[in-house]
């Protein structure tokens, strides 16, 4: 439980408060692009809970394979276009992928966010 709690401390609680200010919002506006953005941001919050995972699972000296959990991050977000493939009348295409990126950008930036000394 101890991985789960540092991923949770480190990235998933901001998606979550993210994904709730999301959905606040689209209630006062009924927002295509919104709703959109909130089915990407728990998209990408899911691949950065994979990466962390796999990120983790990897740094451990005993492992013999390592895996960035690609597999699963390209299947979530399949997901997440299928879902705006189902409601494509109510929820923006541009909304998804933006949300879907966050994870992206925050995979390539995480580097620089971590540095070690």
């Amino acid at each position: 439980m101890k991985p789960f709690n540092i991923i949770f401390k480190q990235y998933i609680q901001y998606y979550i408060y993210a994904v709730i200010v999301l959905i606040i919002v689209y209630f006062f506006t009924n927002s295509p692009f919104i709703l959109g953005l909130i089915v990407g941001t728990i998209g990408s919050m899911l691949n950065t809970y994979t990466f962390e995972y796999y990120l983790m699972k990897a740094k451990r000296s005993d492992t013999l394979h390592i895996s960035t959990g690609s597999v699963w991050r390209y299947l979530i977000t399949l997901l997440a276009c299928i879902i705006w493939l189902v409601f494509r009348s109510r929820m923006n295409i541009f909304g998804v992928v933006v949300g879907l990126m966050i994870s992206y950008v925050l995979m390539v930036i995480r580097p620089w966010l971590h540095r070690e000394k």
